[in-house]
């Protein structure tokens, strides 16, 4: 590979950091600018085919269909709660609860984040918690970063184990074959059994790395976003955070040790949501000062607090929640339900003559089911037409930034993927680039190997994509080192995972839902060195436990 060719491999990268993070530039500006270079590099350094590369401008602004409509989902869901009143008892329920705002960013993003993730994935976590810490008094930009703090772990397990079951499954697909085809026979015969192999090396990690989260996100939290500006505020909580990160994290070993990892985010969430409000109720493990200093607060949240008085009981206000979260689990679960919703899938082939492909869940992703609990709220919460055209109207306006961002960085991304045809004869931009840090930095492996699962996520917005992207390189480099090679896929996948802190997609869902739109650069500056500490103590771990 040349130097023009390294750099026109990296000039997603680049751009992305140069415009969104240096220059601070607002995403709806940022990435137009890096979509036009990196399709530029892509044409006049790395030769791809021009059909080929319109084809993959068409299919990344069809594929960023499916998230544009989930965080609609979520902006109107947000809306609808507050302008119908039941927000109000939403925050009064958390603050009999605990009014300490760590201990709120605990219980809604960790743990009932996580489950929402196990159920879901989409990056719909953050596109729920976010909002609802926002509207219990936490500065937006502190609500977007914990919540995509947050957003990691469970990520292994989330949507329904998909990220490991099919994202390295076809990742290790090799002309039909898979190159694990030893490994899954000495497991079972079944991926799905090597697939749990591999996730209990990643949650045996875990029980380190995703055990520190809750604290980590408390501490950003005051260190960054507390009127003293101090990471010690968040550490006073320490026995706090880690109890609530084992009450996860155990739970999660101990299903995917017995039944896969279909469900251990799921069913873990549950469990540590059963074990940690009751303690957060009692005040054990805590300080006696709850703490809510913050140097920036919501004044709209603030106010509301003292001038609103709850109209619904906590079930009612719930409710939409409650039947989004089981709307997203039957839906994942009820094999016929699933292939029913599945049916009304729009598919595009041959894209401008291509192989190319796109398709949009109509119903079966989480953004039908967002509108739909918000219809229902309609009813439920007696709204009027002012108030039902509030939400709309607000929830529509607030798209436009995201609709340019994700319209632009989607397409970037699909040019990078599909950059493998061109005149060159060289491989796709990604997999030359993950070629040559395997070729240079083999000895230091454990620590490179989860740096490539969140360049992919970071990129693709999916740690699902990761996987399938680089699971294969991995293995290749486990042979080539000598290493386990179910320790270097559950590095890939743990490093996809801290990747969904800063993957551009999900910072742009979360700046949005919170009325943040444009200062996507602060966010990631602030999960940028979490996710990478996250993933080098990962690979640290991993040289301990004796795989290389």
């Amino acid at each position: 590979m040349t130097f023009l060719q390294l750099l026109a491999s990296l000039t997603p990268v680049i751009s992305v950091m140069l415009f969104l993070v240096l220059l601070r530039m607002p995403a709806s500006r940022a990435m137009p600018i890096s979509m036009v270079i990196t399709a530029l590099a892509a044409v006049f350094i790395w030769q791809m085919d021009t059909t080929l590369l319109a084809a993959s401008v068409v299919e990344g602004l069809l594929s960023a269909i499916t998230p544009l409509t989930i965080i609609f989902g979520a902006v109107f869901l947000l809306n609808t709660l507050k302008y119908s009143g039941a927000m109000d008892t939403i925050r009064a329920g958390f603050t009999n609860i605990s009014a300490d705002a760590r201990v709120q960013v605990i219980i809604i993003c960790w743990l009932f984040g996580s489950f929402i993730e196990g159920s879901a994935g989409f990056g719909t976590p953050a596109a729920i918690g976010a909002p609802l810490l926002v509207l219990l008094g936490i500065p937006p930009v502190a609500a977007a970063v914990v919540a995509l703090i947050a957003d990691s772990t469970s990520v292994s397990f989330g949507a329904i184990g998909l990220p490991v079951l099919f994202g390295m499954e076809q990742g290790l697909l090799e002309g039909g074959t898979s190159m694990a085809a030893a490994q899954i026979a000495e497991h079972g015969g079944h991926f799905s059994d090597y697939a749990q192999f591999i996730a209990m090396h990643m949650i045996t990690i875990d029980l380190i790395t995703g055990t520190l989260i809750p604290l980590v996100m408390v501490s950003v939290l005051t260190g960054f976003f507390g009127r003293n500006k101090s990471f010690k505020e968040g550490f006073a909580i320490w026995k706090f955070a880690l109890f609530a990160g084992l009450a996860f994290t155990i739970p999660a070993w101990l299903i995917n040790f017995f039944a896969g990892p279909e469900f251990p985010s799921v069913i873990g969430a549950l469990v540590g949501m059963a074990l940690v409000i009751p303690v957060a109720r009692k005040g054990w493990l805590l300080p006696k000062t709850p703490w809510n200093d913050f140097a920036e607060n919501d004044k709209e949240a603030e106010t509301a607090k003292v001038e609103t008085k709850a109209r619904f009981s906590q079930l009612a206000a719930w409710t939409p929640y409650l039947i989004m979260a089981a709307l997203l689990v039957l839906s994942r679960v009820v094999q016929p339900l699933k292939a029913w919703l599945n049916g009304f899938n729009i598919s595009w082939t041959g894209l401008l003559g291509t192989e190319l492909k796109a398709s949009f869940a109509t119903f079966f992703a989480p953004g039908a089911f967002f509108v739909a609990v918000c219809i229902l709220g309609f009813f439920l919460f007696r709204m009027n037409s002012k108030a039902i055209k509030e939400s709309v109207t607000v929830s529509c306006k607030s798209m436009v930034p995201t609709i340019i961002s994700l319209g632009a960085s989607v397409p970037m991304v699909k040019i990078f993927l599909n950059s493998g045809t061109n005149s060159a004869g060289l491989q796709s931009m990604p997999v030359a680039l993950a070629d040559m840090l395997a070729g240079s930095l083999g000895s230091v492996w454990a620590w490179i190997s989860p740096i490539v699962g969140i360049f992919g996520a970071f990129l693709s917005g999916s740690a699902t994509f990761s996987n399938m992207m680089f699971s294969g390189l991995q293995y290749s480099v486990a042979d080539n080192i000598g290493a386990n090679h179910a320790l270097i896929l559950a590095l890939q996948g743990i490093g996809a995972n801290a990747g969904n802190m800063m993957c551009v997609m999900n910072v742009v869902a979360a700046a949005t839902v919170v009325g943040m739109a444009g200062r996507e650069s602060e966010i990631i500056r602030k999960t940028m060195p979490v996710a990478l500490g996250y993933a080098l103590l990962a690979g640290t771990l991993a040289v301990i436990w004796g795989g290389f």
